[in-house]
């Protein structure tokens, strides 16, 4: 009686609920013909599990949703009928994942099919809230704390994600699908909407935050030779701690030490490497190593950075989408002058890839502590990058860099790894003297010259170390902490305690598991607190 009363009652909820159509993942052959090399729970509530799978040919990422039964199938269309006619913009909500629950339960009631679904509910929940509230098809990787990134290459071709655990390859198919050019706009408009903008013929693609702040790209067919497509950059709720990479072993302490001591001393950081080496991340850390009265103005694209400091003052451009008028875009060339005028100790650049660089580099000159990410293979490749068009940094200016960091994503035995492969120093252009010291030949339209370095810092592959191991060898190897020394007055002593001081305190946040930011900037105010009459900067 209560399943005939459905149709009276969605008469009026439901104009027509055949649009929607419930679609769900399932492994089947995979899971069981191939070999299971990790399996976990994953997405709402848990309710699905990931497996990943050696199928003798290739790594697969397997998503196993909970099976709807042919009643859920049935009534699923109704409910979501109903939720879009009765429920406001979910951004109008504080937790719109309860907020959807509740409708949902009013839904079932409403329509009168709740005895006939029992605890099928659960399972019509799960789908419910995952189409929409979450990322529908996509929203197990998307929850996935092990996947850094998700991709679509094209229609009719499986989703691909790079995934923590996986070292190579180092994109690996799903069994989740995007069948249709039609189904791919869709879904590719609704990704624009959730990050609050619009993709279309005049505007065929965006790139945007989304709520979560991941950095998605979105595209139509209008550009792209296989239909729709987007790309997400993951990023972990809470940015890693330098407790955390100190223990996951990118970094040593020591080589913590030496980058946090540099940047409050007015270093000039460079961070390199491929794409998804973990650049930004090592960023991200050494500018929360900054000291706690010290204000931090960062300049972005897309937000990725998140500081502790309560000085800390984003800035993030804007692009115009202005048809037949004057645009008014904000680049990072322009922040980055801003940022010149606001009085601020340290300045950040998220990726130098255009003329800013000319500005970060003159902000270390001007006596800024600057940090700032750029794609580059080597130390020679950054530096030809930057001293060549349409950059054109002049060899004055890069001496003013001091610190270099080259990052590296590789295998480790089964595990994919990042490390702080190199840590180089630009030397002045009178250092030439030191045995240690190796040379760049600068060739561009613009300049000749020679730029000098050394290494400061190696990591060995084979025995998963870092060299130099102490202190006192690291003082012998750097010139920068030497200048360091005779700028502020301190002895070779005084640094070496220095650092031996900051090592000691991060491997003592290290034993205990302090990783969470806020509980080391507590502990770091308070390590300053502590010795603020024997500082000197």
């Amino acid at each position: 009686m209560r399943f005939r009363g459905l149709f009276s009652r969605t008469k009026r909820v439901a104009v027509s609920p055949r649009r929607y159509r419930l679609v769900s993942f399932h492994g089947g052959g995979v899971v069981t013909s191939g070999r299971v090399l990790k399996s976990y729970r994953c997405g709402i509530d848990d309710m699905a599990v990931v497996y990943l799978i050696d199928t003798g040919d290739e790594i697969k990422y397997i998503v196993e949703e909970p099976t709807p039964s042919e009643n859920v199938r049935r009534f699923y269309p109704y409910v979501m009928e109903h939720i879009a006619y009765t429920a406001q913009p979910l951004e109008r909500y504080e937790n719109p994942l309860d907020f959807v629950r509740n409708l949902v339960m009013e839904a079932v009631e409403q329509l009168g099919i709740a005895d006939i679904l029992g605890s099928d509910i659960r399972v019509l929940m799960y789908y419910v809230l995952r189409d929409v509230v979450g990322y529908g098809i996509i929203d197990v990787p998307i929850r996935d704390p092990n996947v850094e990134d998700v991709t679509v290459p094209g229609t009719g071709v499986p989703i691909h994600v790079v995934h923590r655990n996986v070292a190579e390859p180092h994109w690996i198919p799903t069994n989740i699908v995007i069948e249709s050019d039609e189904e791919g706009a869709r879904y590719v408009q609704r990704l624009a909407q959730k990050c609050g903008r619009y993709v279309s013929t005049a505007f065929p693609f965006v790139e945007a935050p989304s709520p979560e702040k991941h950095r998605i790209v979105v595209y139509l067919s209008d550009i792209s030779g296989r239909g729709p497509g987007f790309t997400i950059r993951k990023f972990p709720e809470k940015p890693y701690s330098i407790t955390q990479l100190i223990h996951f072993r990118t970094l040593s302490p020591l080589q913590a030490a030496y980058l946090w001591f540099a940047i409050e001393h007015g270093a000039s950081i460079a961070i390199i490497g491929a794409m998804g080496s973990g650049k930004t991340t090592l960023l991200n850390v050494v500018l929360s190593t900054v000291r706690p009265d010290y204000k931090v103005c960062t300049v972005e694209d897309v937000p990725e950075l998140r500081l502790p400091h309560p000085l800390w003052k984003p800035f993030y451009t804007r692009k115009s989408y202005t048809v037949g008028s004057v645009e008014t875009d904000i680049d990072l060339f322009t922040l980055t002058k801003l940022t010149l005028r606001e009085r601020c100790q340290v300045i950040s650049i998220g990726e130098v890839r255009g003329e800013e660089a000319q500005i970060i580099v003159q902000a270390a000159a001007m006596g800024h502590a600057s940090a700032f990410t750029f794609h580059a293979g080597s130390i020679n490749e950054m530096i030809s990058r930057m001293t060549s068009p349409p950059l054109d940094v002049g060899p004055s200016y890069l001496r003013d860099i001091w610190v270099v960091v080259f990052m590296l994503r590789t295998k480790l035995g089964d595990q994919a790894v990042r490390r702080a492969r190199y840590v180089w120093e630009i030397l002045p252009e009178r250092v030439d003297c030191d045995p240690d010291a190796k040379s760049i030949e600068i060739v561009s339209p613009r300049f000749r010259d020679t730029i000098l370095y050394k290494t400061v810092f190696e990591w060995d592959p084979r025995t998963d170390s870092f060299y130099p191991n102490t202190v006192d060898e690291l003082i012998r190897k750097s010139f920068r902490l030497r200048q360091i020394a005779a700028m502020h007055g301190y002895t070779l002593d005084e640094i070496a305690r220095e650092l031996e001081e900051r090592v000691k305190f991060l491997e003592e946040l290290v034993r205990e598991k302090v990783f969470d930011w806020d509980r080391i900037f507590v502990q770091m105010k308070r390590f300053y607190a502590s010795r603020r009459i024997r500082i000197r900067v």
